[in-house]
């Protein structure tokens, strides 16, 4: 402002402009165009600001006629509200509102926001603390409030700037890391509760307290853990009904499902995940968290963003009925600059306030490239180990424009150095070519002996880099995996294809023993192709042991009989669970040779034989049934199926693959 105070020109300029901008709001003309125009807030104090007892409140609601604050005491009655404020237009931002106000009496408020044609009592969508169900924003600073705050942590121990962020991965940033150095393991709040409490709709706590999962993590080698959506999705607390959480409700607030039953301080929520991130964190483990900012659970009523700025938080047909390239019935329109803001504070509020490590993007390609430009740089500020990546399509036909997609990935980081991360994506096409399509179940892959797609697999074992048949020029955008939440687990997908058929219920039951051994090896030659690959590799889990889902490809809503984990599969099919703790920890020690090589080579031989050179090693894929015969001196690799641990045979003369299998060779 003292520029343009010196500047007559500059002063003349700005007066007409907020004239201008007065007398649209005058006439209630008011489009995402002309709002993008004339009412970006840039400010980092949007929602509640804490001063000893006064509160500030700043709601940025460019369509309201008028907004109040209403206050209440507790969480539990929210019906009658304590006293009721009126906020003012801030004179100097158009679509902003701002209340001051004494809350030592009060403990929550919402906004009563007079829409054109609609009033509606909403959370605060800047809210860091709600009330369960985000009913109501929680009046407190959780980076002060001890209530908000978990005891018992090594590590996470203040929260809220960039010098208390914590991130084991990379020793927080003492170490540069590449996205080839981490093991990324998705796993499921409520799914994996039942490996420590039978019945459960799943808890921060029993992850962090239980003395199975995190053991197993660390056992099997695991750097990152990416967690299903743990953000405020639609369920309700109360609800013992079983959700992915792919339907968005409140982006800033844990999932009351997953906090301890029947709590009413919406502070717990923010204790008991943050507890639970830290004890992850003390066991060297980084988390990434599952973001779902391409739509929510519903719109209108059922938005508190819909309530909150009408029609702009998503994309809109020339109709005004709303764009679906989510599938979901709704996409939200990161176009749209204050839409854009929100999801990069979002990010930044996860990072700095809950020491979040990365974020995967559900549907990426519903987002444009500038804008996960910005969501990265702002996480990379933070933190130049973060990982971002996400799914490289849409969920169908999208208004999007410019997005991110596995063509354009490399381009969301353009303007940065080379030797930067950048933004990573899932690569279906090395997936399908191992394992065959996810859209035809009984269709078969490289694995299961169809080598239609060869080509795409030899790509994506030298990191799918441009100039090698892939997308990109930085080996570690492509993320290499062949299971995840979505679709058929791999052992039902292999089950699938031996049986001929798409088939549900136990599918072990419908097995011989010949065919069971058969898709041992062609799950363990799966794995090898993931964790020896150039890249960054990627697995669902359960998968280390087998995991079926009983044949069902879209488990969202199936319950716990099809998704809770059964740990005892661990021991049952100890040796596939012991080839991929082994492939792991020998990537881990041989990393200069798989990860990041932009050396290594692939050629063909034979049918469905591929020879692979990296480094000091050659590895043979064989996806034939019958046994291949080579001609190669060195040391075998030996993979031990007991314990998990790899050592190196004497050197000799190797002629022979095995039949769906392979072999590493130390030359």
């Amino acid at each position: 402002m003292k520029k343009i105070k010196r500047n007559g020109k500059k002063t003349v300029l700005l007066s007409m402009f907020l004239l201008l901008s007065l007398s649209v709001w005058a006439k209630g003309n008011i489009t995402p165009e002309v709002i993008d125009k004339t009412a970006v807030y840039s400010g980092n104090d949007l929602g509640l600001s804490l001063s000893e007892n006064t509160a500030t409140l700043k709601c940025w609601a460019p369509l309201a006629k008028n907004v109040k604050v209403l206050f209440y005491t507790d969480s539990k009655n929210l019906e009658k509200p304590a006293k009721k404020v009126k906020m003012q237009k801030d004179e100097k931002n158009p679509g902003v509102w701002v209340a001051n106000e004494d809350v030592s009496s009060y403990s929550y408020y919402q906004y009563e926001i007079s829409n054109p044609g609609k009033k509606a009592k909403v959370c605060d969508i800047w809210a860091k603390s709600a009330s369960p169900e985000s009913v109501a924003t929680q009046i407190i600073d959780i980076n002060s409030a001890p209530e908000a705050l978990p005891e018992g942590l090594k590590y996470d121990t203040s929260w809220g700037t960039k010098e208390s962020y914590y991130n084991p991965f990379g020793q927080n940033g003492k170490e540069s890391k590449s996205y080839t150095d981490a093991i990324l393991y998705e796993m499921h709040v409520r799914d994996w509760s039942h490996v420590e409490v039978n019945d459960t709709t799943g808890k921060f706590k029993e992850i962090a307290d239980g003395d199975k999962i995190i053991a197993h993590l660390k056992d099997l080698g695991v750097t990152h853990v990416q967690l299903l959506p743990s953000f405020e999705y639609a369920e309700k607390a109360s609800s013992k009904l079983y959700n992915w959480g792919y339907n968005p409700y409140n982006y800033n607030v844990p999932e009351g499902r997953y906090v301890t039953e029947g709590y009413s301080d919406g502070s717990q929520a923010v204790k008991e995940m943050r507890y639970m991130i830290g004890k992850l964190h003390e066991n060297g483990i980084a988390v990434i968290m599952d973001v779902v900012y391409n739509h929510t659970s519903g719109t209108g009523d059922n938005s508190i963003y819909d309530l909150t700025v009408p029609g702009y938080f998503y994309r809109l047909n020339a109709d005004e009925s709303y764009s679906n390239g989510s599938g979901c019935g709704n996409e939200v329109a990161t176009n749209h600059a204050m839409v854009r803001k929100f999801v990069v504070d979002s990010v930044r509020h996860w990072m700095l306030d809950y020491h979040v490590n990365g974020f995967r993007f559900d549907l990426m390609a519903l987002h444009e490239r500038d804008a996960l430009a910005e969501v990265y740089k702002a996480c990379y500020e933070i933190d130049p180990n973060v990982m971002v990546y996400g799914e490289p399509w849409t969920g169908g036909n999208s208004l999007v424009k410019f997005n991110a997609t596995k063509t354009t990935v490399d381009l969301i980081t353009e303007d940065m150095a080379e030797d930067v991360n950048g933004v990573g994506c899932f690569n279906d096409d090395f997936r399908d070519a191992i394992k065959g399509s996810v859209f035809n179940p009984a269709a078969g892959g490289f694995v299961q002996g169809s080598f239609g797609g060869i080509m795409k697999v030899m790509s994506g074992l030298t990191g799918s880099v441009k100039g090698k048949g892939g997308f990109t020029k930085k080996i570690g955008r492509s993320i290499n995996y062949v299971e995840c939440h979505d679709n058929h687990t791999l052992f039902d997908k292999l089950a699938i294809t031996e049986i001929g058929k798409n088939t549900n219920g136990d599918l072990f039951e419908l097995l011989s023993d010949e065919q069971m051994t058969q898709i041992k090896k062609e799950d363990k030659l799966a794995a090898a192709l993931v964790y020896l690959a150039q890249g960054t590799p990627f697995i669902n889990g359960g998968q280390e042991f087998l995991r079926s889902k009983k044949g069902n490809h879209n488990s969202y809503i199936a319950g716990d009989g099809i998704n809770a984990i059964d740990i005892e599969f661990k021991q049952k099919y100890a040796d596939v669970y012991n080839t991929y703790k082994a492939l792991i920890a020998f990537r881990k020690a041989n990393s200069g040779a798989f990860g990041g090589n932009a050396n290594a080579s692939t050629e063909m031989l034979d049918s469905g034989l591929i020879k692979y050179s990296t480094e000091k090693f050659v590895v043979y894929f064989n996806g034939n049934k019958a046994a291949c015969e080579i001609n190669e001196n060195g040391r075998q690799v030996l993979l031990n199926e007991t314990d998990g641990s790899f050592s190196l045979a004497s050197s000799a003369k190797i002629n022979r693959v095995p039949g769906t299998g392979f072999i590493i060779i130390q030359k």
